[in-house]
């Protein structure tokens, strides 16, 4: 294995030894898929949930295009059925000429104006209005973003079909070989401050993820800072007495231990380059200026080579492109600040640094900005209001009319962090709909409220919980530790994933929530979906199906690495089932030789971008797309979500692979592949599928329903009603 360091991830992460998270979910999830900020992350189409995970939405791809007819045609035989209970027209995904952007879904029904208020509480507070960056990919963040946006482009029905809404806007495919989409957005479609949303708002999601513009040199800290990067792609520090300071030269002294923050008297040395802080295998591949329509509402893009998952992975609005250029260029007028965008992009000129740190940094937020134009969005709600305990108030958009139409006219989401707190709101109805992560407890707690009008749903939840390790911070799993020993750092982290007690935590923490958990051993496919058995089977991951202290104490003892071995062990704060798995992990893992050391952190997904900080990490990963290849950011050198420094050719070149593959036993044969790598090298160990419990109180609220992917519960937010 090649533990090379990712330029664009190292952030002040090489802090202590020598990251940002994807999207998140309610529970401690990230987006793989995004990193889920409840407590999980996402992956690929995935995202960290910040709640407690981090999210992945982009996968790597490589080779020639493939024949028209090879192409999967992603919808239902006869086309889903419309929110409304229409029939779709038909999508012709994965033709030339048809969709490529799911089906299109047609006119929508007519509703009786908005009313009412609903009441709704999250687990982690929001932190940016742009959820592209590498620091604001989490559901903490897709959430609210989700409810200002949604209508955009596309999204997933109850069923999980893949709608096109073509009231917003088309994505045709013009041709399969090379792969060339238009998008179009209809006229008439605006941001909240009536500016026309059009192809200057997607040429800057192509540039800022597209990775085009960036300078290798370069790297954008977890401060959001462009600082000159050294040899290795960490943030080059500058000491009290002028002197430079990178990695390998006693960079662990200009941090806090603790904190993993710069200490006083040292700063960032700012580069004078370029680097967005984003990336995404699929615009990777979109190497070309894209063309621009004469009326500024088309854009057309073409990729280097296929890309299979280019549905959900193409030219999509992201933060408005004449609020960058007013910021960053200083020009007033809308129209006049996306022209000078567009042509300082075109040619490549100095502003695109000014548009890049602008992009970076401008849409952050934990209050409500002064400048009304960062919380700018172009759906059904606008945000009204967002106090500094994270509480923030929607309202329904009066002009809105290119989407599914609000049945309620205000929203307020709340934050509520403990569960047990959120299902005390709830029994107080202090709020009407928790998603909260669900232990033994939180469900007699929230079934003992049914006489109050409290509606409970169980299902499968779109978030995994796994352990992942740091392969490039200094610590016990970096064969630096070992003078540069891969093998001996291998077995050390096949000792410790060996000894994590998988089963009992399913059996002692799930279970009980659902009786037909099961340890998941799959670290791309959910159990029961078609491909995971035979995945499994051939993957290497029945080298952990037990926990076996003992053999790991033999392992280490063969190899000559003396114990105990301290190992860092981050997750969520405020997380009860969190802390639980640690405790279990902790007394497993001594009998092995390890010391497990207790990491619990508030911030945990903000510092899953700064591996000096911990050596072992739990949360889940949220999945937000169903993709083939969405999990690539999470394992690829570079990759969105892989922000612990791993790095294998084969597995790069197996994505690479998988992104031009259509054939789908083929396309399995690959994740087959690529698993089996991983669980050699003891990346990591997926341990479980969250259980997921929607409850809300049908007194004051209907319509509330949850789907197996972000964004769940809020999916359908436009068919609730206030009763």
């Amino acid at each position: 294995m090649n533990t090379t360091r990712r330029s664009r991830t190292l952030l002040a992460a090489l802090a202590a030894s020598s990251l940002v998270v994807a999207a998140c979910a309610s529970d401690d999830s990230a987006t793989v898929d995004e990193p889920d900020t409840s407590d999980a992350v996402d992956t690929t189409d995935a995202e960290p949930d910040t709640s407690d995970a981090p999210d992945s939405t982009d996968a790597p791809d490589s080779t020639d295009a493939p024949d028209g007819t090879d192409v999967p045609d992603t919808s239902e035989p006869d086309g889903p059925a419309t929110t409304d209970g229409g029939e779709a027209p038909a999508g012709n995904d994965g033709e030339v000429g048809g969709s490529a952007c799911g089906t299109p879904h047609g006119p929508y029904e007519e509703k009786d104006a908005p009313s009412g208020e609903v009441r709704v509480a999250w687990n982690q507070a929001a932190y940016s209005f742009n959820s592209a960056t590498n620091r604001g990919n989490a559901t903490a963040n897709n959430n609210p973003l989700y409810i200002m946006n949604a209508g955009g482009f596309s999204y997933y029905d109850a069923d999980l079909n893949y709608i096109n809404n073509d009231q917003f806007g088309t994505c045709t495919i013009d041709s399969l070989d090379p792969l060339t989409i238009t998008y179009t957005i209809n006229e008439g479609v605006t941001w909240n401050d009536g500016v026309q949303v059009d192809a200057a708002d997607m040429l800057l999601t192509w540039a800022a993820q597209g990775g085009s513009y960036n300078d290798a040199e370069t790297v954008v800290t977890d401060t959001g800072v462009t600082a000159q990067a050294d040899a290795d792609g960490a943030a080059v520090v500058v000491g009290p007495d002028g002197d430079l300071t990178s990695a390998d030269e006693g960079y662990d002294a200009a941090f806090d231990p603790e904190e993993g923050t710069l200490l006083d008297g040292f700063t960032y040395k700012e580069s004078t380059g370029v680097s967005f802080d984003s990336s995404s295998e699929s615009l990777e591949l979109v190497t070309e200026f894209p063309t621009i329509s004469d009326d500024g509402l088309s854009i057309t893009a073409t990729w280097d080579s296929f890309y299979v998952d280019y549905a959900s992975a193409g030219l999509f609005p992201g933060v408005p492109a004449h609020v960058v250029a007013q910021n960053a260029l200083g020009i007033e007028d809308p129209a006049e600040a996306k022209t000078a965008l567009i042509e300082a992009l075109e040619t490549n000129t100095e502003d695109v640094k000014a548009i890049s740190e602008s992009w970076n940094r401008d849409f952050d937020a934990t209050s409500l900005p002064d400048n009304p134009s960062v919380y700018a969005s172009f759906g059904p709600y606008n945000l009204t209001d967002f106090s500094e305990d994270g509480t923030m108030v929607f309202e329904a958009r009066e002009d809105y009319t290119w989407g599914p139409q609000p049945g309620v006219q205000t929203l307020v989401y709340s934050i509520i962090g403990d569960p047990t707190a959120a299902v005390q709101a709830m029994a107080n109805e202090e709020v009407d709909v928790i998603q909260p992560q669900v232990t033994a407890d939180i469900l007699t707690q929230l079934e003992g409220i049914a006489d109050r009008g409290v509606e409970v749903r169980q299902g499968d939840g779109a978030t995994y919980e796994h352990i992942d390790l740091a392969v490039a911070n200094g610590g016990p799993f970096d064969p630096a530790t070992y003078g540069g020993d891969e093998e001996t750092a291998r077995i050390v982290r096949q000792a410790f994933l060996l000894s994590v007690p998988r089963q009992e935590i399913v059996d002692r923490l799930i279970l009980p929530l659902n009786e037909n958990a099961v340890v998941r051993n799959s670290l791309t496919q959910v159990p029961g979906s078609p491909a995971y058995d035979d995945i499994v089977a051939s993957n290497g991951s029945d080298f952990y199906a037990e926990a076996d202290p003992e053999a790991a104490a033999q392992l280490l003892a063969d190899a000559g690495v003396e114990t105990p071995i301290d190992v860092r062990n981050m997750f969520a704060d405020d997380n009860p089932r969190r802390a639980s798995e640690y405790e279990l992990i902790r007394d497993s893992v001594a009998q092995a030789g390890f010391n497990l050391i207790d990491g619990r952190d508030i911030n945990w997904g903000s510092n899953l971008a700064n591996p000096s900080l911990y050596d072992a990490v739990h949360f889940g990963w949220q999945t937000t797309a169903i993709a083939v290849a969405d999990t690539g950011p999470n394992f690829v050198t570079d990759g969105q979500n892989n922000f612990y420094g791993y790095s294998n050719e084969t597995v790069d070149a197996l994505y690479d692979e998988l992104n031009a593959t259509t054939d789908p036993a083929r396309q399995d044969e690959i994740l087959a592949e690529v698993e089996a790598v991983l669980f050699e090298d003891a990346f990591g160990l997926p341990i479980f599928q969250f259980p997921e419990v929607t409850a809300y109180n049908s007194t004051y609220v209907d319509g509330v329903s949850s789907i197996a992917i972000a964004p769940t519960v809020f999916f359908n937010v436009w068919d609730w009603t206030a009763v």
